[in-house]
């Protein structure tokens, strides 16, 4: 019997023989090592290339489009306020950087080759756009807000201009507005304001006065007021006596008042004791837009109040002679004043209210 102390060693690899107990033949097998197999690491992703990687210096562009626009370095050299030879060594860089000269250097002169010349046709136009860029964007930031003042009765500038103010300032978002409510033509401030509308005749000797709206005035009342009344075919004699007047008390010949209006019109005055006075234009017309009684209104104040029908128009319509609304500007040629003065113009000219006038 085998001494098992003796036993072959199992190498791994090796062909083993019989069995050593049973003499049985022994299961041939192979032993094998395995090696893990090794990772094969992804590449790395490349990078987007920037499309500002390839450009050279912009100092060496602008260089190189000034010398061949003024034909010398030294020349270059004193717009750029540098040196000559810093003016050489940025268009060397320059040259070095494309890889080709760009100039043919004849001693001491400086010849624009092929190359430089179709490399300077391209050059400049960017350069330029870019100039410009740089120009506006600097405008913007450093330019002052131009500060607009317009003045104007006080009636015409709580009932008609200030709810254009809004519109007024998304269409010139460069100027600041300042809108000052002045009754009296005389006040200075009435006198220095940028842009002055004013109510009533010509100014004497003001031949920056300017008429753009015509006077016409007529009773105004609510619709359900006139329908109570009967008031729909217009005022006559016997509606006066009747009717509640919402009276202006403003001591200003510029306006018409009841009785004014009334020897116009060829209507006999009524006794206007009975006549209900307010001491400012919009409360007189908040009186007749809450069913109160009947206001004189004028076309170029009352015309968005017609337009929504808070109120509407009776006959008959009184207009005077050379009377109406009037624009003084200060600077009339300067370029910020005449697009404002334009858009006001234009929001005048719809303000004509279509109807049977008097001329008194």
């Amino acid at each position: 019997m085998p001494d098992p102390g003796n036993r072959p060693s199992h190498q791994p690899g090796h062909h083993l023989g019989q069995n050593s107990t049973t003499g049985a033949p022994r299961q041939r097998i192979t032993v094998r090592t395995l090696v893990p197999a090794r990772k094969t690491s992804s590449p790395a992703p490349l990078e987007s290339a920037s499309p500002l990687d390839g450009l050279p210096s912009l100092r060496g562009l602008v260089a190189f489009d000034v010398t061949v626009r003024l034909g010398s370095m030294t020349a270059a050299a004193s717009e750029l306020d540098t040196t000559q030879p810093t003016i050489s060594q940025r268009i060397r860089a320059l040259e070095e950087h494309l890889g080709h000269p760009l100039f043919d250097r004849q001693g001491g002169r400086l010849i624009l080759n092929h190359y430089g010349e179709t490399f300077h046709a391209e050059l400049a136009g960017g350069l330029g756009k870019v100039c410009s860029a740089v120009t506006e964007a600097r405008r913007k930031v450093h330019k002052p807000t131009p500060r607009i003042t317009i003045a104007a009765g006080a009636g015409f500038a709580h009932v008609w201009l200030r709810p254009r103010l809004e519109r007024l300032e998304q269409d010139f978002p460069d100027c600041h507005f300042t809108l000052l409510p002045i009754d009296r033509d005389e006040d200075p401030q009435m006198q220095q304001a940028d842009i002055a509308i004013r109510f009533g005749p010509p100014l004497t000797g003001d031949h920056r006065d300017t008429l753009v709206v015509a006077e016409r005035a007529f009773p105004v009342c609510s619709p359900d007021y006139a329908r109570r009344h009967g008031l729909e075919k217009g005022l006559d004699a016997e509606a006066l006596s009747r009717i509640t007047l919402l009276h202006l008390d403003m001591r200003d010949t510029r306006w018409l008042d009841w009785a004014t209006w009334c020897r116009h019109a060829g209507l006999p005055v009524p006794r206007l004791d009975k006549a209900f006075p307010y001491n400012n234009f919009p409360l007189t017309l908040n009186a007749a837009v809450n069913h109160q009684g009947v206001a004189l209104g004028w076309s170029h104040v009352i015309q968005d109040l017609l337009d929504n029908g808070s109120l509407i128009a009776l006959t008959p319509h009184i207009s005077r002679d050379r009377h109406g609304y009037r624009m003084s500007v200060r600077h009339p040629n300067s370029a910020v004043i005449q697009p404002i003065t334009r858009w006001l113009t234009r929001e005048f000219s719809g303000l004509e209210i279509p109807g049977p006038s008097r001329q008194p």
